[in-house]
């Protein structure tokens, strides 16, 4: 008899403990960690080809535009966007860009594009902003050399 109620007890202990260990494995936790990282980033779209081949008789000649479009995102805040040249225009021709303001940003108008950095957008904070317009303009003096001139342009967002 007693050798029947210890293999009661040892039965009824297995049970439990076994019970308890399955209740543990079918439940499971673990933490997560979400960083949002600072986010800030530019697309330019469209070719750009400008020509200048018209003038009135005593005057200088006409400017040439062209229209592009550019997106911007950023989830920070007080960011501007500015644009460079790798090296500036010829003596006697300017380039000069002007980009539409996403929504509570600010345009800084009409800019010459320099191998110095130029703000064309302040103020701008958590937004995005798709086909925004981006317009150059071309203006040449009489004086200037009949060429081809090419020149890269970037865009850079970066704090105010």
């Amino acid at each position: 008899m007693k050798t029947t109620k210890n293999l009661f007890a040892l039965a009824l202990i297995a049970t439990t403990l076994t019970g308890s260990a399955l209740a543990q494995t079918n439940v499971a936790s673990q933490q997560v960690s979400v960083n949002v990282s600072e986010i800030a980033v530019i697309a330019v779209h469209g070719n750009i080809n400008l020509t200048i081949n018209t003038a009135t008789a005593g005057q200088e000649p006409e400017p040439a535009t062209a229209a592009a479009t550019y997106d911007v995102s950023t989830n920070g805040s007080n960011k501007k966007i500015s644009a460079q040249l790798e090296t500036n225009m010829p003596k006697d021709l300017k380039l000069f860009a002007t980009m539409a303001a996403p929504n509570s940003a600010t345009s800084t108008g009409r800019k010459e594009l320099k191998d110095k950095s130029v703000d064309l957008v302040t103020g701008i904070t958590k937004v995005r902003g798709s086909g925004l317009a981006l317009t150059y303009e071309a203006e040449a003096k009489i004086e200037a050399t009949p060429d081809n001139v090419t020149r890269t342009i970037t865009y850079t967002i970066t704090n105010n």
